[in-house]
């Protein structure tokens, strides 16, 4: 983790709760965590509901004080970075790790947190809930038990500040350049003519100030999510009742499958978050909050799409009769499988890696027919490569994959070396002067 370079950030990550260090967080992973956290003096647990299936949602607070903040995290089941960060918060303010927070936090703050709205959901891997409904568009109709939960905490504690914790697919860049969106703010707008009240400008002040903070270890990875309003969610529903909201959504980093640079940027930008509400009229006089908003409108846009994960450009086709451009991504990020998402001029794409293949010709390589059980290795697999098999027909269950690379079986769709095809499973060869000098095999360029 290359930004960890601040004393502050490196002493946060060290003390983060262990075993958390994963792509999908589900209930059985984080049950004796809120137990632990619960049984320390300054920490109380709630069950403030249950989910459509019967778990239980469980609130922990912290603090006594006249401010009064809700977040949440994982109402979207397969989104669970900030699940990991607001644990980890939990664990440094009651185990006193924390020295950037007001020391008086406790009589100044009333903390309340929902470390997972969504555990059924999270339990599958699905955005929905065990009712197949997207929790955070049932802020109308509330059919959903975890809404309803969450929708009571809200009404019952009446919060001067919430927090809406989610995650983000990996094709998000921030502004106009290639730069993934690592993190990304938002003040959500609380009716379609985006009014700004005096509750939406200071969620606005607050997350300037919050991505200043965090702009050193993400200088380029920082940006304004889009604030068109939807009556159907959450975050605009609460900021409708008069309610300082924040919108953070955890993004992709490089070399960073699990997230957890997005994790511990979180846990940084929420204990500072805490930290200024302990002190609030330092920062929402006049002159400083209307300073706060223009900058805060100055953060890049989050943009999403024309992104990648692999971006092969001027490759060429026909027998160099033309070249294109090939924009390839994962199906899920949680998986391994990829396609072609976009071929043709693609000089406005970004990749998270990019490929100049200038003088490369595109070879889609043959068929290797499965007659019977074959043990690959990485160097069995790559001698079927320089030969030419770019892929298996037959019987899947004849390969005993050892190796450290994707076999692509049975592809329901094939192309030829005059194009290639939108939507297939990318596979084939990049030739240089006749020879094969790279497979490419699902998103991945194998040197041969």
């Amino acid at each position: 983790m290359d930004i960890l370079f601040s004393t502050e950030l490196q002493s946060l990550y060290e003390n983060r709760v262990t075993n958390l260090d994963k792509q999908q967080l589900i209930p059985e992973d984080i049950i004796a965590i809120v137990d632990e956290l619960s049984s320390r003096d300054i920490v109380n647990k709630t069950v403030i509901g249950h989910s459509f299936s019967g778990q239980a949602l469980n609130c922990l607070s912290l603090g006594f004080g006249p401010t009064t903040v809700v977040m949440w995290t994982q109402m979207h089941g397969d989104e669970s970075t900030a699940t990991a960060a607001v644990l980890d918060i939990i664990h440094l303010l009651s185990a006193k790790l924390v020295t950037s927070i007001n020391a008086d936090w406790q009589s100044l703050l009333t903390i309340h947190i929902i470390p997972m709205l969504n555990p059924d959901g999270a339990q599958v891997g699905t955005r929905e809930n065990a009712q197949g409904i997207d929790i955070n568009r049932d802020a109308m109709a509330l059919q959903t038990p975890e809404g309803r939960a969450l929708d009571k905490l809200v009404t019952e504690t009446q919060p001067h500040f919430a927090f809406n914790l989610h995650d983000q697919h990996d094709y998000y860049r921030c502004g106009t350049d290639g730069k993934s969106s690592t993190l990304a703010f938002l003040a959500p707008a609380f009716n379609a003519k985006k009014t700004i009240d005096p509750a939406r400008q200071k969620a606005m002040a607050l997350i300037a100030e919050l991505q200043l903070q965090a702009k050193p270890f993400l200088p380029d990875n920082i940006a304004r999510y889009d604030d068109e309003y939807s009556a159907r969610s959450f975050g605009d529903k609460i900021a409708e009742r008069g309610i300082s909201t924040i919108l953070i959504e955890s993004g992709h980093y490089p070399n960073d499958p699990n997230r957890q640079v997005a994790r511990s940027i979180n846990v940084f930008t929420l204990l500072h978050a805490l930290d200024m509400l302990c002190d609030e009229a330092s920062w929402t006089d006049d002159k400083t909050i209307k300073e706060l908003e223009e900058r805060y409108w100055q953060i890049p846009e989050n943009r999403e799409y024309q992104l990648c994960d692999l971006l092969i450009k001027n490759l060429g086709f026909a027998n160099n009769s033309f070249t294109t451009d090939i924009a390839v991504r994962k199906y899920d990020r949680f998986e391994k499988s990829f396609f072609v998402a976009d071929i043709g001029d693609l000089h406005e794409h970004y990749g998270l890696e990019t490929i100049e293949a200038s003088g490369y010709l595109y070879d889609p390589g043959r068929s290797y027919l499965l007659s019977e059980e074959i043990c690959l290795t990485n160097e069995s697999y790559v001698a079927l490569l320089k030969s030419g098999f770019s892929h298996f027909v037959g019987d899947p269950l004849l390969i005993d994959n050892h190796s450290d690379y994707t076999v692509i079986e049975n592809p329901k769709y094939w192309h030829d070396d005059l194009k290639m095809m939108k939507g297939v499973i990318p596979a084939g060869f990049l030739c240089k002067h006749g020879e094969r000098k790279f497979a490419f095999i699902m998103g991945e360029l194998v040197a041969l």
